[in-house]
């Protein structure tokens, strides 16, 4: 018994602490928008992008239950958006970046959003 209880300690011990870190898809954003150019494709790329809307609503509602109703979001999309047509906007931002195609599918899509999407600033 003691012998597995070492084991296990040991192996505790030997795992790599990640901290923080968060996980980035190795994708690039060019491969992406070469699967959203495709029919067969839209289904996976609106899923994607309607994944990543969703993150950021449920970020800004975490950081309001959390205490920081003032943490900015990241885009403000309204809730009358469909699919197709944020993938049309993604789309047109991708075309128009050609230097993000080369970064992550996440950081660029991210920011298509947020450019094409803004939130109004209430002073």
């Amino acid at each position: 018994m003691k012998r597995l209880v070492l084991i296990a300690l040991a192996g505790a011990c030997l795992a790599p602490v990640t901290g923080n870190a968060q996980r980035i898809s190795p994708m690039q954003a060019g491969k992406f928008a070469r699967v959203c150019a495709k029919p067969a494709g839209a289904s996976v790329c609106d899923a994607y992008i309607t994944g990543m809307a969703d993150a950021g609503a449920l970020s800004k509602i975490n950081d309001r239950n959390e205490g920081d109703a003032s943490a900015p979001a990241g885009f403000c999309i309204p809730s009358s958006e469909n699919a197709a047509s944020m993938r049309s906007k993604v789309m047109g931002w991708l075309k128009a970046h050609s230097d993000s195609l080369s970064k992550p599918v996440g950081e660029s899509v991210f920011r298509a959003l947020h450019d094409s999407y803004p939130c109004s600033v209430k002073k």
